[in-house]
């Protein structure tokens, strides 16, 4: 297996999204076939679902002759990712039964610097993958991701638990000891707001959930969240479409996406 990467914006999201898993789990199993590259799995408590696909042509180079299965440690990622300058390209490199995985930070073409070369151990998880459903949504919005999660660090002074309810507009509640924090949004306000007629939801979630889905917020200017009533929350960052008008009518093929169960009231 020979992936390389050397588009600096996309060079920048896949590290942003492999230094942030770790807020989600200790260790990750990557699928990596002819096809894409592949990972899925839960948070500590089996509260939150992380899906992330990102399909071969993605990728500025993509190599595989089969079916592998890479099992690291998170932590261990987001180090290595972090030795990363902003003028560096990706390369990793596995061989077929072996015991570790190399990745290679280089200079971009053109550009001057070190090369660092990393091996790093793979681990034997085995984890089971979970069939994820297609879903049609009650409501379904898109916001800027900058503006999405300036406002949810905001109504998480003031509580725990973040209220959904949709409506004509969007109110977003923040509440607890110290008190309140209403943010009302109308259709105008935001990129895109769809729901059904005569329709109300409300829902509830745990803020810490949403303030560990906000770290990926620089991979894309745009975040789409869709709701159903006792159905998870989708919370979704595209890697292939921004805000450009020629994206409006694409869907991302490459993206991460996380699932949040509401919370039961008693």
């Amino acid at each position: 297996m020979k992936i390389v990467l050397t588009d600096s914006k996309k060079v920048a999201q896949f590290t942003s999204i492999l230094k942030n898993l770790k807020n989600f789990s200790s260790d990750i199993e990557f699928h990596v076939d002819e096809h894409r590259m592949y990972a899925q799995g839960m948070d500590g408590s089996h509260c939150c679902l992380f899906e992330l696909q990102i399909f071969s042509d993605w990728f500025t180079e993509y190599e595989s002759d089969g079916s592998d299965r890479l099992g690291i440690n998170c932590l261990l990622l987001s180090k290595i990712f972090s030795c990363l300058n902003g003028n560096e390209s990706i390369e990793l490199n596995y061989a077929r039964d072996a015991d570790n995985l190399f990745i290679t930070l280089l200079p971009m073409e053109g550009e001057t610097g070190i090369v660092k070369k990393f091996k790093i151990p793979l681990m034997d998880l085995e984890s089971e993958l979970l069939t994820i459903p297609d879903a049609e949504y009650t409501a379904d919005i898109e916001m800027v991701s900058a503006e999405f999660s300036e406002l949810v660090t905001q109504l998480g002074i003031f509580g725990n638990e973040l209220q959904v309810k949709c409506e004509d507009d969007i109110r977003l509640t923040g509440k607890g000891e110290l008190g309140s924090m209403d943010a009302v949004m109308k259709e105008d306000d935001i990129l895109m707001y769809a729901i059904e007629e005569d329709t109300k939801l409300e829902l509830n979630f745990s803020m810490k959930y949403i303030n560990m889905m906000m770290t990926f917020n620089k991979l894309n200017a745009k975040v789409q969240i869709h709701l159903t009533a006792d159905m998870p929350m989708k919370i979704q960052y595209g890697l292939d479409t921004f805000m450009d008008k020629d994206d409006e009518d694409n869907e991302d093929k490459n993206y991460i996406r996380f699932f949040l169960a509401p919370k039961i009231e008693d």
